[in-house]
């Protein structure tokens, strides 16, 4: 439901691994806060160790695996840089509901943060279960950075085609860092 901008606002990567590597090394400075739901896939922790960023995380409480909003509230703050949303959620399958996903926009909207979505599982989605991109509600579109790939949905995870949608400015310092990664790959 999004309309962009496939010129200015769309980056190929070498699948969404790399996606995510070039967003959080491109967007942290040494001592910037990344908050992240665990679990958490192990890449986040290490591409925030290696941008000398400091991660925090938010559990997510089973049996619904939904986080506690009130630590979440709390875990947010004026030092966070990004917030990482894997959604819907690997390894849990949990689907975060639309109150979850409403303060992490509210959140990052007070704090000046930027919100990257890990969206790869995104039309694996069972028992009716609906994913609502975070990008598609209010006031999150200019400051989310969208990641998928075909790796999941089509089954070509050896192909490793990734790709970010976000504004023209974030992609462009995206691709500065990503040009050091890979210049090419599959297409």
């Amino acid at each position: 439901g999004l309309d962009v901008d496939a010129d200015r606002e769309v980056l190929v990567t070498a699948g969404a691994t790399e996606a995510l590597s070039a967003t959080i090394l491109a967007l942290i400075d040494e001592g910037d806060e990344v908050l992240t739901f665990a679990p958490f896939y192990d890449e986040y922790g290490a591409c925030i160790a290696f941008g000398r960023g400091v991660h925090r995380t938010v559990p997510l409480i089973a049996p619904e695996f939904r986080p506690d909003l009130d630590r979440l509230r709390e875990s947010v703050t004026d030092a966070t840089r990004l917030i990482i949303l894997n959604a819907p959620h690997n390894p849990t399958g949990a689907v975060f509901d639309r109150e979850t996903l409403e303060l992490i926009v509210e959140l990052a909207i007070r704090h000046d943060a930027l919100i990257v979505t890990d969206e790869v599982y995104e039309h694996l989605m069972y028992d009716g279960r609906v994913h609502t991109p975070i990008a598609t509600l209010p006031g999150a579109r200019e400051r989310t950075i969208t990641i998928s790939s075909g790796g999941k949905t089509f089954n070509t995870t050896g192909w490793k085609v990734g790709w970010l949608i976000a504004a023209p400015a974030v992609v462009d310092a995206v691709l500065a860092v990503k040009q050091y990664l890979t210049y090419v790959n599959a297409g």
